[in-house]
């Protein structure tokens, strides 16, 4: 009797499909361990240096690693800088591109540049050229490799500890409006720092949806919606809408939505008065000194009769 079946390859080559996958993210962590111990080894050779930052970005711009956290403007610089000038200086050259900034930018190849940031001087990070030049045949390789990924799974490695030190905290409630202007006109620059995904994420932000409500229509994760809002933050991409809640008058039967210890029906009370259309969620919880999600969720109890005024910022 032949015990092959479809079930039994069915399950064989799912698991096939199931060991490579895995093999694939193990292979992504590996290349980003492989830049930051390259970053340590250049980072320690800039000891004398209070902080610095050790970017690596390919020929258009797009930022692939960070050392550290670093400000949004200093990383939308450099990654503007690079998709401007790369291919206008030769391999093994370098720029200082602002006075006002400790910056220098390296072009290791057609492929990648590495831009150090530092609070220091400049001096001896131009005298260490050589050495980081040492290293370009490597970083070039890893970004090569790294480029062959879907935009949205190494966006997420790298904005995992890169992005600003202030990361902003995104909610499920929140809600977002995309600026279309330049990605109308750009579509494929838009498609080379999103990803297909992200694009699709992004042109859901109509101003009306919650962060919730569209990872649920893209039948996508909250932690995906919410690395691509960020992303999209940095290059003012996405602008959040303010929520004015609106407490219309309740019925008493209504009141029992809140129990009927005294407490409960004095925070009703208070939520009439604040909530009039004229306050924003940060503002109201400010004011009764809890947190926007708990108030969030007191709200959405009241249902119907909640009426939100939008408006973005």
């Amino acid at each position: 009797m032949n015990d092959s079946s479809p079930l039994k390859d069915w399950e064989f080559n799912e698991f096939k499909e199931l060991k490579r996958e895995g093999g694939e993210e193990k292979e992504k962590k590996r290349l980003f361990s492989k830049l930051r111990k390259i970053a340590q080894k250049i980072g320690e050779a800039i000891k004398t240096f209070p902080r610095i930052s050790i970017c690596v970005l390919n020929g258009k711009g797009i930022i692939f690693y960070c050392s550290r956290p670093m400000k949004k403007e200093v990383l939308k610089f450099i990654s503007t800088y690079v998709q401007r000038n790369h291919e206008f200086f030769p391999e093994g050259s370098y720029a200082i591109p602002r006075s006002d900034l400790s910056l220098v930018v390296w072009k290791l190849s057609e492929s990648v540049a590495i831009a150090i940031y530092t609070e220091g001087g400049i001096g001896p990070l131009l005298s260490l050229t050589p050495y980081i030049m040492h290293f370009s045949k490597k970083i070039d390789e890893i970004v090569v490799k790294v480029s062959s990924f879907p935009v949205e799974e190494y966006r997420m490695l790298y904005e995992e500890s890169t992005l600003d030190e202030n990361k902003p905290n995104i909610f499920r409630y929140e809600i977002f409006s995309f600026i279309f202007q330049e990605a109308e006109q750009k579509n494929e620059k838009l498609l080379e720092m999103f990803g297909e995904k992200g694009v699709e994420v992004l042109k859901e932000m109509d101003g009306r949806k919650t962060v919730q409500e569209i990872a649920e229509k893209k039948g996508t994760s909250m932690e995906v919606v919410t690395k691509i809002i960020r992303q999209a933050m940095c290059q003012n991409m996405v602008k959040k809408v303010q929520q004015y809640p609106l407490v219309k008058r309740l019925n008493g039967g209504s009141l029992l939505l809140f129990g009927i210890d005294p407490v409960y029906t004095n925070l009703y009370k208070e939520l009439r008065r604040l909530c009039n259309g004229k306050r924003t969620l940060e503002e109201v919880a400010s004011i009764l000194e809890i947190p926007e999600s708990k108030l969030v969720n007191i709200l959405e109890r009241i249902g119907k009769y909640i009426e939100w005024i939008r408006k973005v910022e």
